[in-house]
């Protein structure tokens, strides 16, 4: 499970994680590359988000083991098309490091469907719950129209 929050509720999340069962592995962070908003006087300007890493059962890495800091630039505010939405390269990354081909993802947010599309550009099986029906068209039209496709060393 890779879990995304910020800094003043990840004590919060980190409960919610084990108290379903969940051994936390690690604490993740997204260097966003760009600070986000909040106090523009008195706080510093955030430029991560955390992501606890946990598992149930015995787990591995498939590959080689990642670092704890991914650097990946999130969406320009003006292409943002979810108030929460990934960048997809992000995602791709997560799912390279944490999955191997053919399993299964299960996004149970799946917003912009920046996991639903990372999936499927792995080659994992996915799926994908979302409660908002305009969201949801929003992800179909995505996943099918042509995605460019990027490369990682």
């Amino acid at each position: 499970m890779a879990c995304f929050c910020r800094w003043d509720v990840q004590d919060a999340f980190k409960q919610s994680i084990e108290w379903a069962g969940f051994t936390i592995k690690s604490q993740v962070i997204w260097d966003r590359g760009v600070h986000g908003m909040g106090d523009l006087k008195s706080s510093f300007s955030p430029r991560h988000d955390i992501i606890w890493f946990a598992t149930k059962g015995d787990y591995e890495f498939p590959g080689d083991r990642p670092p704890s800091v991914i650097k990946v630039k999130r969406v320009d505010a003006a292409s943002l098309i979810h108030p929460n939405e990934k960048p997809v390269d992000l995602m791709r990354y997560l799912i390279r490091h944490l999955t191997l081909k053919g399993q299964a993802v299960l996004d149970p947010f799946a917003g912009s469907g920046s996991v639903l599309i990372a999936a499927i550009r792995e080659d994992r099986n996915v799926v994908g719950i979302e409660k908002d029906h305009s969201y949801c068209e929003m992800i179909r039209k995505r996943i099918k129209e042509p995605q460019p496709i990027s490369l990682f060393g």
